[in-house]
Order: structure tokens, then C-alpha cells, then sequence
């Protein structure tokens, strides 16, 4: 009876406690979500630096998603910051890829820099591969790869338990197919995580940086970028760090002069 008694009220304490951590976060939402309208609310007011100030205070206290990143690039455009509308709408962009709203503003922003940097055209089979990883988000392909595992071992047991011909012919097939989806479902899962969460690439936050042959205030020139500027980051060697542009040119900046994204 002891024992139970001490079951129970250890059981009751736990509940509360899974209680009291519920309604805290759902207040820490709904909070959120306070700010976020009154960020809105002033954005619509023209009140452009209010709003900043709040979707910034969302962004501190470590939330993050597509549609406050397009916010926050709205209010730094709307104050003509544009590295900063820039940096928010490539990050929006990385959430959401697909959305046209954020490409067609984060276009517009780049027309507004100094640099027009013209890419590398892309190899054919450079563009599928991207086409095809960038169809589903990553969340996408994490639930495709885990339902074709899923169907696989349920191939294989068929596989396996059947005598009849036919349906093990079949299932061998699906064996097959499922591995194949598996795999690449896997792989385009993890591509898309690298895009989203490695920062390889930034912002540049200077009026003019001058690209150097060398991580040495003493070595070469070589091209000179704007503020606004989207660059790669290839390297990091004390203060300074590696870039490449679109058009393939590469150079050593200081790391303060930019922003990863």
C-alpha cells in the first residue's frame, strides 16, 4: 500500500508537471502571436522601424519561419535596407522555395544593389538534380523515406512468407523499386537539410569590400562587391574568409563585412 501510494503521487507530480509545461508553452504561443499581429498591425500603419523591432524581438527569443522572414525583408524594404531585405528574403527563399511572393520581392530587392553578378550557367544534369531535390521540402522527404522503408520490410515479409509465384515475383520488383526511392528520398532529404541549415552562404554588409588574392591586407586586388551582394562561403582563416560569386570568381573578404544567411 506503501508503495503505491508513493506510485501515485509521483504519477500526480509528473502530470502536473507535463500540465504546467503544456499551458507555458501555449502561452509562449500565443504571446508570439501577440507580437506578431502587432507587428503587422504597425506594418500596415507604415510604422516600418515598430515593426522591425518586433519581428526582431520573435526572432531573439528563437523562433523562426518562412512567413516572418518575408515580414521582416518587407520592413527592411520598405526602410530601403536593402542587404537587409535581402538576407530576410534568402532566408524566407531557403523555408520556402517555391513560394513566388518571396522570389518576386527578393528579385526586385537585387535590382535595387549596385552588383548585377550574371551565374555560371548550370550543366543540364546540374539543373535536374536540383529540380528534382528541391520538388519536396525536407520534411517532405523524410516522410516519403520513412513510408518506403516501411513498404519495403512489408515487400520483403511477403517476399519471404509466399509460395505463390506470381506475388513473389511481384514483391521481389517492389523490393526493388522501394529500395530505389528509399535511397534517393534519403539523399534528397539530406540535401535539403544541408541547404536549409548550412550556412554557406551570406550577405554583404559594406558599402564597397574589396576582394583580395590572399586572407592579407597586403595581396592583391582582385574585384571589388557592394553591399547587397549574395556571396559563398568556401573558407574561413582567422578574420578573414573565402568567397565566390555567381559569375565564379573567388577572393578573401573579412568575415565582418558579411552576413550568413
Amino acid at each position: 500500500m506503501y508503495m503505491k501510494s508513493r506510485l501515485r503521487k509521483v504519477f500526480y507530480v509528473c502530470f502536473a508537471f507535463m500540465l504546467f509545461l503544456m499551458q507555458h508553452h501555449s502561452f509562449a504561443q500565443q504571446h508570439l502571436q501577440n507580437i506578431a499581429q502587432e507587428a503587422q498591425k504597425a506594418y500596415n500603419d507604415g510604422q516600418y522601424f515598430y515593426a522591425i523591432e518586433l519581428y526582431d524581438s520573435i526572432i531573439q527569443q528563437g523562433y523562426g519561419s518562412a512567413a516572418l522572414y518575408y515580414n521582416l525583408g518587407n520592413c527592411y524594404f520598405k526602410t530601403n535596407q536593402m542587404p537587409n531585405a535581402i538576407l530576410f528574403y534568402e532566408k524566407a527563399k531557403k523555408l520556402s522555395p517555391a513560394d513566388e511572393q518571396i522570389n518576386f520581392n527578393l528579385n526586385l530587392a537585387n535590382t535595387l544593389i549596385t552588383d548585377k553578378i550574371d551565374a555560371l550557367p548550370q550543366l543540364f544534369y546540374e539543373r535536374w538534380w536540383q529540380a528534382l531535390y528541391s520538388m519536396f521540402f525536407m520534411d517532405i522527404w523524410a516522410r516519403i523515406t520513412v513510408t518506403s522503408v516501411f513498404l519495403l520490410f512489408f515487400s520483403l515479409a511477403v517476399y519471404l512468407i509466399t509460395n505463390t509465384l506470381f506475388i513473389k515475383k511481384l514483391s521481389f520488383w517492389l523490393c526493388l523499386v522501394f529500395i530505389i526511392i528509399s535511397v534517393f528520398s534519403f539523399i534528397f532529404a539530406q540535401k535539403q537539410y544541408n541547404h536549409t541549415f548550412n550556412r554557406q552562404a551570406a550577405i554583404v554588409f559594406s558599402p564597397r569590400v574589396t576582394a583580395k588574392s590572399s586572407p592579407d591586407d597586403n595581396s592583391i586586388d582582385l574585384f571589388v562587391i557592394h553591399e547587397g551582394t549574395k556571396v559563398i562561403l568556401k573558407d574561413n582563416l582567422g578574420d578573414w574568409c573565402e568567397i565566390k560569386l555567381a559569375n565564379g570568381n573567388v577572393g578573401w573578404i573579412k568575415r565582418n563585412l558579411v552576413k550568413p544567411i
